[in-house]
């Protein structure tokens, strides 16, 4: 097998002539899921699409999310406590698009509570959902880390949403198996409606 080695001095290595829209092109090279990020609840529900979510350890149970800056989500996470992760099924491009500045006139998203956490909402039909305590920040480059140790998740059987070079896309099957998950999210969890175009839709 052979392959070409890049060269330091060429135009994608770092320095003053960073391709910048390159590297970000190269970046959607990496298949990933959606997920919608959101932290308060009622009047003081904000929330956000992202991208840049992952699975930070086991034990404890840790989840890691990467958030610019600039965003408005940012602010929120760096004065919360907790927040949510929603991970978007194959049905929920709309939720992408809304919650990510693009308000979908005909979407009616809905969240629901969980039971002792009072600013923590989880949008309803997502393939997974966490709710997670923050427990530290990372500075990295324009963006900050926020580490989450889950507190509670749910799973549902619907197949997740992918982005993959700027475009949406879906995983073979459309629904899958659940697992009995011992911190699952309580039945009786409530149910709360979020008008579109309301200050729930944050832009990343």
């Amino acid at each position: 097998m052979h392959a070409d080695a890049l060269r330091l001095d060429e135009p994608r290595a770092a320095g003053a002539d960073f391709d910048e829209r390159g590297f970000r092109h190269a970046l959607g090279r990496f298949a990933t899921g959606v997920v919608v990020i959101s932290t308060g609840s009622g009047e003081h529900l904000h929330a956000m699409t992202a991208n840049a979510f992952m699975s930070g350890s086991l034990r404890p149970p840790l989840i890691v999310v990467s958030v610019g800056q600039r965003a408005r989500m940012h602010e929120r996470l760096m004065g919360c406590a907790v927040f949510g992760v929603s991970v978007l099924s194959d049905a929920q491009e709309a939720h992408s698009r809304h919650f990510a500045g693009e308000p979908q006139s005909r979407l009616a998203p809905r969240f629901a509570g969980v039971d002792g956490l009072a600013d923590v909402v989880l949008l309803e039909h997502a393939a997974a959902r966490f709710a997670a305590r923050v427990v530290d920040r990372h500075p990295c480059g324009d963006h900050t880390l926020f580490v989450g140790e889950v507190l509670v998740f749910s799973l549902g059987e619907h197949a997740p949403l992918v982005f993959f070079g700027g475009r949406y896309g879906s995983v073979a099957g459309s629904r899958l198996a659940t697992p009995t998950a011992a911190h699952a999210l309580p039945a009786s969890a409530h149910c709360e409606h979020v008008e579109p175009g309301s200050t729930v839709c944050g832009k990343p």
